[in-house]
């Protein structure tokens, strides 16, 4: 029988995971070092998370979650703005620690899947941005480049950093003309 995690045990394990992958990447964040810097054994660790993949990724959202379920302006531009404007925000602390995940994903098979576990009810917010839209008569149905969009906002979010360099960040100003000028014109989004 295992034994309850408390919530606030659960957030300084997590803090301190986010903290140790921001500084140290994901390759040389050891489950040994998340334990001993929040002094709870590794089993434990373990049998809570089953893996480092799953700690880090939890770790990571948890640090700075969307809420992109939670947004409904009443119009497809207000809500792609809300969206881009939650990825600004999080952008400069979490750019540099998915980037990480990304390359270290190719060597950590259970990294990918864990990613995307906790990626895809993101991707099934945006889904009903667009269905809202659709509905409300601002997009013609099943506009072909809604199956892109997930792809494209995390392209605009990460292109910056990877093209320009570390102090590069994608800000709301820049997602937002990212909104105006590529994913709306490519929707089909009607004035």
């Amino acid at each position: 029988m295992t034994s309850r995690f408390p919530d606030e045990r659960r957030r300084e394990v997590l803090a301190a995971t986010r903290d140790l992958v921001a500084e140290r990447g994901y390759s040389s964040t050891t489950v040994e070092a998340v334990a001993a810097a929040t002094r709870t054994s590794k089993a434990t660790l373990y049998r809570q998370w089953g893996d480092k993949a799953a700690l880090v990724v939890e770790a990571v959202s948890a640090g700075s979650p969307l809420a992109i379920d939670r947004i409904n302006t009443g119009s497809l531009a207000g809500d792609l703005a809300a969206v881009v404007d939650q990825l600004a925000a999080r952008a400069a602390v979490d750019v540099p620690i998915v980037l990480g995940l990304a390359g270290a994903g190719q060597c950590d098979p259970a990294l990918p899947a864990a990613l995307s576990s906790r990626l895809l009810p993101q991707v099934e917010a945006l889904r009903a941005v667009v269905a809202r839209a659709v509905a409300r008569g601002e997009l013609p149905a099943d506009p072909p480049a809604a199956r892109h969009l997930p792809y494209l906002l995390a392209g605009a979010v990460v292109a910056p950093t990877l093209l320009d360099g570390p102090a590069a960040v994608a800000d709301a100003g820049y997602l937002r003309s990212v909104c105006d000028d590529v994913l709306l014109p490519a929707l089909g989004a009607r004035a």
